[in-house]
């Protein structure tokens, strides 16, 4: 913990949030740990993508190409996109669109960052809700994929807890607007 977040918890402590502050405190580690796991995973999955793609094209060369390797990239890139989404919002890695917004009041643009947090929360509750729903279908009606011919529904529930990852990062940060606005 940094002299500034030890600062914000003293002036916490003595306005009377204690327990608050804990709660949300142990919430934004396991959203920290959480996401940066994912990521690694992504990376993971990014490193093998690369060698996927780089032995078949040897394999090409000296023999054969391995026919599930387009299969095999798509699943391995849908696990990276997903599992990059919460530690992209943890670290404020993506892009801020924010002209229209810094020409209101503050108050204002607080209310709207406010909003715009609990609307792309529920949102993406939703999409990880319906992702996993599909996972679920897919499992049931034992569908295979089309080239390698193997169950591929674990990899719809990787996507789905990405998903839950961002959709816990942004809670994280939505709870922090109404905690004194304090940013990770």
């Amino acid at each position: 913990m940094g002299l500034l977040e030890k600062q914000v918890m003293q002036k916490r402590a003595v306005a009377g949030l204690p327990g608050k502050v804990e709660a949300l405190d142990r919430l934004n580690s396991l959203s920290l740990v959480l996401n940066q796991g994912l990521a690694w995973v992504a990376g993971g999955s990014l490193l093998l993508m690369v060698l996927v793609v780089v032995g078949n094209a040897l394999l090409r060369v000296v023999y054969a190409p391995f026919s599930g390797t387009t299969e095999i990239v798509g699943w391995l890139a849908a696990v990276t996109g997903a599992f990059g989404l919460g530690y992209t919002q943890v670290n404020r890695g993506y892009v801020e669109l924010d002209a229209l917004v810094e020409r209101l009041s503050p108050g204002l643009q607080k209310a709207i960052k406010r909003l715009m947090l609990f609307i792309s929360m529920i949102f993406f509750a939703l999409v990880a809700w319906q992702i996993t729903v599909y996972g679920l279908n897919v499992a049931k009606n034992g569908n295979l994929s089309e080239t390698m011919g193997i169950p591929f529904y674990p990899l719809i529930f990787l996507v789905s807890l990405g998903f839950v990852g961002l959709t816990l990062a942004i809670f994280v940060d939505f709870l922090k607007e109404f905690n004194g606005g304090a940013t990770r």
